[in-house]
């Protein structure tokens, strides 16, 4: 089989990359940076300098493949939002209308839990999709923009929607989570007890695996977590277990919590329980977590080597 992994060089794309050169398939990368390129070819990877604005140099990198894994997107800027838009949503139009001259087996699109209307507390993929924040929205447009393309011109296409995947090469989710370790005390909305999916790489990479295989699988879309129910202060206690840092975590009354962060949408979400059912996945990708909370913090520890960070 050959792969096209779109965002080689980030947190999904690169362990995705890892584990398909591992079993031995061939894989094409699409980059942006020609130093990136030429650390894949050394590796033996083929790599295409390109970027998703640019709808020329798509055909060219989707030509041969009978996968493409599409993991490229940008989660953040500081400033305006319209790399967000520009990339996420338009960039996957334009991914999607090379794909789908291209004869594809399947089309694996990496979204987000952040596309849901977070009003409920468990959130089954059928979930409303009216995403608060300036990502969602473009990450929904962005499979708005796949489905659409499934119907119109059947192409093979899956959604995975990850919640908050953390792992080594992470720049997000794990950064946050060792500034928390360092703080003396954490201030957060009934004592940190609100639920907080997450999911290892690893787990992901395969769940991204069994959705380029599995039959059932086209035309849906599946939650991806670790299949755990852990609250923030879960998650703070077993990272203090691991590193010896235990920050004394201060019970904030929700409506104080509230009225203090109403409007920063991420603190509010602190006060949020939000769990996606894995249900789905269970079913048709026969997706089994390995990689519990504290096992995937502690393989993370291992493979940033964050202990002597954490001062």
């Amino acid at each position: 089989m050959r792969y096209l992994v779109t965002g080689a060089t980030g947190l999904v794309g690169s362990h995705v990359v890892d584990r398909l050169m591992t079993r031995g398939d061939a894989v094409r990368a699409l980059i942006r940076r020609p130093a990136d390129a030429d650390a894949l070819r050394r590796r033996g990877i083929e790599s295409r300098v390109g970027d998703l604005t640019e709808s020329a140099e798509l055909p060219a990198a989707v030509a041969g493949m009978d996968v493409v894994v599409h993991c490229a997107g940008v989660v953040q800027v500081r400033g305006e939002h319209c790399d967000l838009w520009t990339v996420n949503a338009e960039g996957t139009e334009r991914l999607l209308a090379a794909s789908a001259a291209a004869g594809l087996r399947r089309f694996v699109h990496i979204s987000t839990v952040a596309v849901y209307d977070h009003a409920g507390t468990s959130l089954a993929e059928n979930a409303p999709k009216r995403p608060s924040g300036a990502y969602g929205r473009s990450k929904w447009a962005a499979e708005e923009a796949l489905w659409r393309h499934h119907a119109e011109h059947a192409l093979p296409a899956v959604a995975l929607r990850p919640c908050v995947v953390y792992g080594g090469r992470d720049r997000h989710a794990w950064p946050v989570l060792l500034r928390l370790a360092r703080m003396r005390v954490v201030p957060l909305p009934r004592g940190g007890a609100s639920l907080f999916d997450l999911v290892h790489v690893s787990d992901l990479v395969e769940a991204v695996l069994a959705a380029t295989r599995e039959p059932a699988a086209a035309g849906r879309a599946y939650n991806i977590t670790d299949g755990e129910a852990h609250s923030y202060r879960d998650i703070l206690t077993a990272l203090g277990n691991l590193t010896g840092r235990r920050p004394v975590i201060l019970a904030v009354p929700s409506l104080a919590w509230r009225l203090a962060v109403r409007v920063v949408a991420a603190a509010r979400a602190l006060d949020l329980d939000l769990h996606y059912p894995i249900d789905a996945a269970r079913r048709d990708l026969d997706y089994r977590p390995r990689v519990g909370l504290v096992e995937g913090l502690r393989r993370t520890l291992s493979e940033t080597r964050t202990p002597s960070a954490l001062g």
